[in-house]
């Protein structure tokens, strides 16, 4: 008679112990990308540096705050996955939401996909602010429609609302969709609650409103490609981002679709008899609702990063719900199937470092003081933190120049006049002795550019691949 709940449990050990296995092993040997080169670079700011930084090139402050002191001791490449520390403890505070739950099998669930599905397993081990905004939107949804309204329940949720709101820009979205819930509810106080936590973003308004459209231009996500991408995040797998590492097949994408829609259907067939499932349901509904609609004006609902504003909540809500349901069950042990084996490709699969990162560190050893390097789209982040960790010796200049105020992201503009007048005039500031490196996509090392500097001293090719040249330039005796 005891058999049983022995297997439960060794099954529930096992997949936790897979899931953790997983995740580290993502947060010690995937090479940091473009978005969290950019954390670490960001995170060391000074305060008012940071908010500059900010005001073109990325959301709220606070996670960078926090991430201060991880992207201080990352002082080199060795160091990187320092950085993700914050995100993998908030993954793994994800679990102690199992206390929210009836005992028994919901709590039983909530283990088996908080360490099964795929998305909130590659964002424990990333160094962007997604992890602790899945915690924040829970705590959230939880304290706002659920817990007593008690005054220190109260004082939680401003001060959770208020975090998560200054955390990530997807959290407007859950905080507008547990105010239409509260005031559904008739919980008029937390509704105040909330009130006043997105007043308290108030000051950081403007700074959203005037984020350049080329900020999150390349977001571009047609409304059906979202909609399918979102019901198989909820299927357990989702459209996984390429800096996680190789693509998944295109058949588990589309099996975790079609798990997501059963999942939705027996879940809004069962939630007619459980208020707190209803409005869970309602909680994810309207956060991608709001995402979609905001995608209009400008774009915003990305699949395989929206739903971590509603992941969580999801999970909390089959759980509770799929107890004694065994079509319910089968649905959640599918997306817990299909979720791990999506992870399990993911981590297993080559993770190579990136060119730009490595050709930024081989030219940091080749640099010396005096020398400039002229860094082009994709290579001026990662150099412009080799620089300020103290890697790269040299001086460093932005080609765009425009790159120099937004370096956490770039438009692929062609080549243009101004861009080579950059470089013309790297290549006069450069004194007898020195030398000007330029590192650049393979669309901008052309003749256009390299036959002026080339009138003006000597040229000389060093490495060329598909997506990076170095070049070395230096004046004639």
């Amino acid at each position: 008679m005891q058999s049983r709940p022995r297997a439960r449990v060794a099954l529930l050990v096992a997949l936790a112990v897979l899931s953790l296995a997983a995740r580290l092993f993502l947060l010690l040997h995937r090479p940091l990308w473009h978005d969290e080169i950019f954390t670490v670079w960001a995170a060391r700011l000074a305060p008012p540096e940071l908010v500059s930084a900010l005001a073109t090139d990325s959301g709220p402050p606070l996670f960078y705050v926090l991430e201060r002191p991880f992207a201080r001791a990352a002082d080199s490449p060795a160091r990187d996955p320092l950085v993700r520390a914050l995100p993998f403890a908030a993954g793994l505070a994800l679990f102690f939401a199992v206390f929210t739950l009836p005992r028994g099998g919901a709590r039983a669930w909530w283990i088996v996909l908080g360490a099964c599905l795929a998305l909130g397993n590659l964002y424990s081990a990333e160094a962007r602010a997604y992890a602790p905004l899945a915690l924040g939107c829970l705590a959230v949804f939880h304290l706002s429609i659920l817990a007593p309204e008690t005054t220190g329940r109260l004082a939680s949720l401003f001060l959770v609302a208020a975090a998560t709101l200054w955390m990530h820009y997807l959290a407007l979205f859950a905080v507008a969709a547990a105010l239409v819930l509260a005031l559904g509810l008739r919980r008029v106080r937390a509704a105040i609650v909330l009130v006043a936590a997105l007043t308290s973003f108030g000051p950081w308004l403007p700074v959203l409103l005037a984020q350049p459209p080329g900020a999150m231009a390349w977001l571009r996500d047609p409304p059906a490609s979202a909609i399918s991408g979102f019901l198989s995040a909820l299927g357990g797998v989702g459209r996984i981002p390429a800096p996680f590492g190789p693509t998944p097949p295109t058949a588990l994408l589309a099996a975790g679709a079609v798990v997501g829609a059963t999942l939705a259907a027996l879940l809004a067939r069962d939630a007619r008899n459980d208020s707190a499932v209803r409005g869970a349901l309602l909680f994810v509904l309207i956060v991608l609702g709001l995402a979609l609609g905001a995608s209009l004006w400008r774009p915003v609902a990305f699949a395989g990063r929206s739903e971590m504003a509603v992941l969580p909540v999801w999970m909390w809500a089959v759980a509770r719900a799929t107890p004694g349901r065994r079509a319910l069950a089968g649905a959640a042990a599918a997306a817990s199937v299909l979720g791990l084996a999506t992870t399990l490709f993911v981590a297993a699969g080559p993770h190579p470092r990136s060119t730009a990162a490595a050709a930024v560190d081989s030219v940091a050893r080749l640099a010396r003081p005096g020398d400039t390097v002229v860094a082009g789209p994709g290579f001026y982040l990662p150099a412009l933190l080799a620089a300020d960790q103290g890697r790269l010796k040299a001086r460093l200049v932005a080609l765009p120049a425009g790159d120099a105020s937004h370096p956490g992201w770039f438009v692929a503009w062609p080549l243009s006049a101004d861009d080579v007048g950059v470089a013309e005039r790297a290549a006069d500031e450069t004194s007898p002795g020195s030398r000007l490196f330029l590192l650049l996509p393979p669309a901008y090392s052309q003749a256009a550019l390299m036959d002026p500097l080339a009138r003006r001293g000597n040229l000389r090719e060093l490495v060329r691949q598909p997506d990076g040249v170095l070049t070395v330039w230096t004046p004639r005796n």
